[in-house]
C-alpha cells in the first residue's frame, strides 16, 4: 500500500487515507445474515456512476495511445514516505531454525543470456516521486505493458520503443472516483486465453467508498479503447496490496484487509471479477469472500496471499477452481525452533448462474447480494495446508529488523537497509495444466542463515512446484535459493517465479550485499535437471549503479515474470533498481526500472495442439503392453531394458490429429514415426543408458497456418525401480520382493527385461545396474 506523505515537501504524487475501520462482522449464510449487518451494507455508498442492477456497468475509454502524458520532470526530491500496511502475524523472527533445503553451492552459470534489455519508466516519468515504484509488467504477442506506482507505458517487444505512455492510469476512466484518484498498487495481466489486457489499480479512501478500477482492453491493442470499470468494495474496509490471477471463470483477486484507522491488518480479501462480461463490456458482478477473524493454525490472521494466474495454452480442467495461496510459518510451543510451516490453500468455486453456490474453503458463508454488483460472504477453512520445509520469515519493515537487505558501502553516503517482504508470497502464483498433470509454482523471500563473514543471516529465494492439485496437493520439489560467495555474500529477495511450456522454472529477483548495489538477477532449473535445484545457476539481467540512500527503506514490492505467448518459453522481467549514488549528507529518492528477456536454448515453440500424455511402451512377452508415463516435465523415468541395441517406444496422445514434418532426439536414433488417430508412436534406437535425453517434433499442427515444434524430454536408467534417479539396494530390494509375483499395473517396472516374468533374471539386471543413476 502506498501511503504518501510529504516528509521534506518537495514532490507528493499522492496522498493515501493511512488507515481503516475493522468489518465488525463476516457475513455468513442468509439466514444468519442478521439484521443489522444487512443495514450497515444496504446503507454504504455503492457507487457515484452508472450501475444496473445486474452489476457494475463501465466506461469506454479514448485510446491509451491519445491519452496525456505524464510530465517528463527532473527530479531531486527528498524522501517520499510509504507507509506498507503490517500483516499481523508474519513479522515474528524464529531463531535456530536452519534452512532444510538450502542451496548454497556457487556454480558456474549456464543460464541463458539476456535478450531483450531495455529501460523501463523512471521515477519522473512514474509519478515523480513515490517509493517504491512498484514495478511490474506483462509481455503479450508484440507488446510489453509496464506499470509503476501510478503510471503506465505501452513498448514495443522488438525493439524496446515506448510507443504510448507514461499515461496516468486514472487517464483510462472518464467519470468515477477511478477519473479521479491516483493511487497505484497496479496490476497488470495479459489474458491469453482471450488475447486482452487487465489494468488496474485501487482507491484507498473511504470517501466516498474504497475500491478496486480495473480496465479490460477492447481489443489485443493495448494503446487502444479499455471497458473501464469501478468495483466499489466499502466504506470501512481497506483493500491493501492487490494480486490478480487469470482464470477461465473470473479474474481472481487477493487483497490484505485494513479496517480504516489501523495499520495492521485484520484479515484477508479474496475477490472474484465477472470475467466473461468484462471482456464484452457490459455489466458485471464480482464476489468478496471476508477472511477475518479465520485464524490459521490458531495463530495467524490470513494475509499476503495470491490467486492462481493460468500460463500456457491450455485452460485447467472444467469446473476447477481457482487456488487461493499463502504460505506460514506456524511456531509451536514452548520451542520455537520446532516450527510447523505450511502452504495453505484455498479452492475458490465462483458460480456465475447462482452466485448463492460460490464458495471458498471449507465452511464459507452463502454470497449475499449487497448492492453495485456485489456479492459477499465469510471466507471458510483452508482446503489444504500442504507441509512444506521450514522457514524463518524474513523480518524487515522500514528498514528495521533482524533480516534488512545491505548495500554496497559507498564513502560518505548513509546506506539504507532495504526492506524485505519476507512475510508473503509473491506475485504471481502460476499455474500450468500440461495435460498428464497440474502444477503451480510458489516463491516467497526467507532467512538462510548466519554463514557471513560478518555472521549476518542473509536472505533467501524459497520456491515450491506444486502438483495433484486437483487431489490432494503435494510439495513435487522445493528449495532455497542462497549461494554463497565469501568475497561477496549476497541477499537475494523481491523475486517472481514462473514456469516455462517444458517445465523449466526460473525466478527474476534482486540481489544486493556489502559489496555490491542492488541489481537485477535471474536464476532457473531445466526440467531434466535433478529435482530440488536451481541447478543452471545465476545471471545477471542488469547491474546495479548505485545505492538507496538512507533511510529510503522500501524496494520493490512486485516485481513481475511473464512468459512470452508466442513461443511460451521466452521469459520477460522486470524490476527496479539505482541509476546513481545519492548526494552525499541529502535524502535522495531515484529509482529507475529494466525490463529483460531470456529464453532456455532447450526450449521450442510449442504446437497449438496441446499435448495429453507421453509414455514409453514396451510389451512384456504374454503378461501384456505397460506404459511408463513420461511426464511432459520430463520427469518419468523409463527403468525397463531396451535390449542390446538400446530401442524404446515412445507414444504421444494430442487432443487432436496432428500433421508434422520430421523427429529427431539428442540421444541414439529416431528410426520410425506411426502416426495413428490423436497418437503419434516415435521408435528410437541406440538410446544410451543413464540418459536424460529429448524427442523434438517439428511442424506440429492441426491447422497448416499454426505449426510449431514440439519437445519432449525422456529419460532412461536401466533398473531404477523406485523411479528416485538412483539405482542402488532399495531397487535390488524391490525387484526381491516381487520376484515369482504376476507381472501387472502395480509391479511391471520391476520386470527389467520386460519377458513377462519376475525373477532372478531380473534380480540380475538391477544388482548389475546398481551404483548407476541420472546425470
Amino acid at each position: 500500500m502506498k501511503n504518501k506523505t510529504r516528509r521534506f515537501g518537495i514532490l507528493t504524487p499522492r496522498v493515501l487515507v493511512g488507515g481503516m475501520l475493522f468489518l465488525a462482522a463476516a457475513l455468513m449464510a442468509v439466514l444468519s445474515f442478521s439484521e443489522a449487518t444487512a443495514s450497515r451494507l444496504s446503507g454504504r455508498r455503492i457507487t457515484k456512476k452508472s450501475v444496473s442492477s445486474y452489476g457494475v456497468a463501465p466506461v469506454v475509454s479514448a485510446p491509451l495511445a491519445d491519452l496525456p502524458t505524464t510530465a517528463q520532470i527532473v527530479t531531486s526530491q527528498t524522501d517520499i514516505g510509504d507507509t506498507e500496511r503490517q500483516l499481523v502475524g508474519r513479522q515474528t523472527h524464529i531463531p535456530g531454525i536452519q534452512d532444510p533445503v538450502l542451496q548454497t553451492a556457487v556454480a558456474a552459470s549456464t543460464m541463458p543470456a539476456v535478450g531483450a534489455n531495455f529501460e523501463g519508466m523512471n521515477i519522473s516519468q512514474g509519478c515523480g516521486g513515490c517509493l517504491p515504484p512498484d514495478t511490474d509488467g506483462a509481455v503479450g504477442p508484440n507488446h510489453y505493458v509496464q506499470m509503476v506506482n501510478s503510471a503506465l507505458a505501452v513498448f514495443n517487444k522488438a525493439t524496446g520503443a515506448m510507443i504510448s505512455g507514461p499515461t496516468l492510469i486514472k487517464n483510462l476512466w472518464s467519470s468515477g472516483e477511478c477519473s479521479v484518484n491516483n493511487d497505484g498498487d497496479p496490476i497488470v495481466v495479459y489474458d491469453q486465453l482471450a488475447d486482452r489486457w487487465l489494468i488496474s489499480q485501487f482507491i484507498a479512501s473511504a470517501a466516498p467508498s474504497y475500491a478496486q478500477c480495473i480496465a479490460i482492453s477492447t481489443s489485443p491493442d493495448p494503446t487502444g479503447t479499455y471497458y473501464a470499470y469501478e468495483f466499489d468494495q466499502s466504506t470501512t474496509v481497506f483493500h491493501d496490496y492487490p494480486k490478480i490471477g487469470v482464470w477461465p471463470d473470473a479474474y481472481y483477486m487477493t487483497t490484505n484487509e485494513f479496517p480504516s484507522g489501523q495499520e495492521t491488518n485484520s484479515g484477508a480479501g479474496e475477490f472474484a471479477f465477472e470475467r466473461a462480461k468484462m471482456l464484452a463490456g457490459q455489466p458485471a458482478r464480482f464476489i468478496w469472500f471476508d477472511s477475518s477473524n479465520l485464524a490459521i493454525g490458531a495463530a495467524y490472521i490470513p494475509g499476503g496471499q495470491n490467486p492462481t494466474n493460468l500460463d500456457g495454452k491450455l485452460p485447467p480442467p472444467a469446473g476447477a477452481p481457482n487456488y487461493i495461496v499463502e504460505v506460514d510459518a506456524l511456531p509451536s510451543t514452548p520451542d520455537p525452533t520446532n516450527s510447523s510451516a505450511v502452504l495453505v490453500m484455498w479452492k475458490f468455486h465462483v458460480d456465475w448462474d447462482h452466485p448463492e453456490n460460490s464458495t471458498l474453503g471449507t465452511g464459507s458463508g452463502i454470497p449475499v447480494a449487497v448492492g453495485g454488483g456485489l456479492y459477499t460472504a465469510a471466507a471458510g477453512h483452508p482446503d489444504f495446508q500442504v507441509p512444506i520445509a521450514n522457514f524463518v520469515p524474513a523480518q524487515c519493515v522500514y528498514g528495521e529488523g533482524p533480516n534488512c537487505v545491505p548495500e554496497k558501502i559507498v564513502p560518505g553516503v548513509n546506506a539504507a537497509t532495504l526492506d524485505t517482504l519476507g512475510d508473503r508470497t509473491m506475485f504471481r502464483v502460476t499455474y500450468r495444466n500440461f495435460g498428464d498433470h497440474e502444477s503451480m509454482v510458489v516463491h516467497h523471500t526467507v532467512v538462510t542463515s548466519a554463514d557471513t563473514p560478518t555472521g549476518a543471516s542473509r536472505t533467501g529465494l524459497r520456491w515450491y512446484e506444486v502438483r495433484n492439485l486437483s487431489r490432494t496437493p503435494t510439495i513435487y520439489q522445493q528449495s532455497t535459493f542462497a549461494p554463497l560467495d565469501p568475497t561477496n555474500p549476497l541477499w537475494r529477495w523481491m523475486g517472481s517465479a514462473a514456469m516455462d511450456h517444458s517445465g523449466d522454472i526460473t525466478i527474476g529477483y534482486s540481489a544486493s550485499g556489502p559489496n555490491y548495489y542492488p541489481s537485477i538477477h535471474y536464476a532457473g532449473r531445466l526440467s531434466t535437471d535433478p529435482l530440488n535445484d536451481l541447478a543452471q545457476g545465476e545471471s545477471v539481467m542488469f547491474a546495479g549503479l548505485g545505492i538507496q540512500g538512507f533511510p529510503l527503506n522500501r524496494w520493490g514490492d512486485y516485481s513481475d515474470l511473464t512468459v512470452d505467448p508466442n513461443d511460451d518459453c521466452t521469459f520477460w522481467y522486470t524490476q527496479e533498481y539505482a541509476p546513481t549514488n545519492p548526494t552525499p549528507s541529502l535524502i535522495n529518492v531515484n529509482w529507475h526500472t529494466r525490463i529483460g528477456s531470456f529464453k532456455f536454448p532447450q526450449c521450442v515453440s510449442p504446437s497449438s495442439v496441446p499435448i495429453l500424455d507421453v509414455v514409453s511402451r514396451k510389451v512384456h512377452g504374454d503378461a501384456g503392453t505397460f506404459d511408463v508415463d513420461l511426464p511432459l516435465t520430463g520427469t518419468g523415468i523409463e527403468p525397463r531394458s531396451g535390449g542390446p541395441s538400446g530401442n524404446y517406444q515412445i507414444v504421444v496422445t494430442f487432443s487432436a490429429p496432428v500433421t508434422f514434418t520430421g523427429a529427431d532426439t539428442t540421444c541414439g536414433t529416431v528410426t520410425g514415426t506411426t502416426p495413428s488417430g490423436n497418437q503419434l508412436i516415435i521408435d528410437l534406437s541406440g538410446v544410451p543408458n543413464a540418459s536424460r535425453c529429448a524427442v523434438t517434433l517439428h511442424g506440429v499442427t492441426d491447422d497448416p497456418s499454426t505449426p510449431g515444434d514440439v519437445r519432449l524430454p525422456v529419460n532412461f536408467l536401466i533398473g531404477d525401480a523406485n523411479a528416485d534417479g538412483f539405482v542402488d539396494s532399495a531397487d535390488i530390494s524391490q525387484v526381491k520382493g516381487q520376484s515369482g509375483a504376476p507381472v501387472g499395473q502395480n509391479n511391471f517396472r520391476d520386470d527389467a527385461n520386460v519377458d513377462g516374468f519376475l525373477d532372478s533374471a531380473d534380480i540380475s539386471i538391477v544388482k548389475g545396474k546398481s551404483g548407476t543413476a541420472l546425470p
